[in-house]
């Protein structure tokens, strides 16, 4: 079973796919699908964090004008986005996982055994969230929020042409803030088990 997790920051998914991953014995795949990619590219692992899960646009500044300017920095994103594509696919071929984020609902969607999660929150709970795991005050956790769903929300515009909280792309949603982390892993693990009973 492949199970890919997408979440809106600050909705403890990283937390619940960590807990879900102890629970079933699969591997969690999160920064380990950078680490994949460089090692079967030729980008560093510090290019490819840099650009990860990062919002899409020809104008995209950061490493843009030290790369060569903005053109070239838009063409550095896609192919750094590619060698993540590919490392999930490998990664995916190599037994029970779950992976987080980066598309990989979407990179993996003709796979038969795969189980497609979102995880979501209402804003104020994500906001002490993150006040509580960064020590921010609220507006700095509202500001990081804003920032990383952004981010998040346009990389999978470009990449998959659909609506990263769409609830259609998905096979499981589930409010973290109702669930919490631990009721959240035996929701999943109660939909893997029954899958795996088919």
């Amino acid at each position: 079973m492949i199970i890919t997790i997408g979440r809106q920051h600050g909705s403890n998914g990283h937390l619940i796919a960590g807990g879900l991953a102890e629970r079933l014995g699969y591997r969690c795949l999160d920064k380990e699908i950078v680490d994949r990619a460089a090692e079967d590219s030729n980008f560093n692992k510090a290019i490819l964090a840099s650009y990860d899960e990062k919002r899409i646009s020809p104008y995209f500044s950061g490493s843009l004008q030290y790369m060569g300017g903005m053109g070239e920095g838009f063409r550095l994103s896609t192919q750094i986005a590619a060698a993540q594509f590919d490392a999930i696919r490998s990664l995916a071929n190599e037994g029970n996982c779950i992976f987080v984020g980066r598309c990989a609902d979407y990179v993996l969607r003709n796979r038969k055994d795969l189980l497609r999660v979102f995880i979501m929150a209402p804003q104020d709970y994500r906001i002490r969230t993150m006040m509580e795991r960064r020590q921010l005050d609220e507006e700095q956790a509202r500001r990081l929020i804003k920032q990383v769903d952004k981010d998040r929300s346009s990389y999978y515009k470009y990449y998959t042409d659909q609506i990263w909280s769409e609830i259609n792309n998905y096979d499981l949603c589930i409010n973290s803030a109702v669930t919490g982390v631990e009721g959240a892993v035996s929701a999943i693990e109660g939909v893997v088990r029954a899958l795996e009973k088919k």
